[in-house]
């Protein structure tokens, strides 16, 4: 086991991970929520089919400058918006 978190490396989220998270986010909402002011106003992140802990992945991965590996298709929808590195290997 330790040998195996010793390979493991750690990307600790500080004020630019949440800078670029939230630009992120603010994208992510004005692309895919309704035009309508009253339904926006009704319209948060998760409505859209996101969550919180996606956009904080893809906000660390472009950081990072890190290739993000995964079948979630939410990223695919989310580099519309952000370009970013991103892979599904299924």
């Amino acid at each position: 086991m330790k040998s195996f978190l010793a390979t493991v490396d750690l990307y600790f989220i500080d004020e630019e991970t949440a800078i670029i998270y939230s630009q992120i986010k603010a994208s992510v909402f004005n692309r895919f929520a309704p035009k309508d002011k009253n339904k926006r106003r009704q319209t948060s992140i998760s409505n859209l089919g996101f969550t919180d802990h996606d956009l904080w992945i893809v906000a660390t991965a472009v950081q990072n400058e890190l290739t993000l590996v995964s079948a979630d298709s939410d990223f695919e929808r989310i580099s519309q918006v952000q370009p970013f590195s991103w892979e599904s290997w299924v």
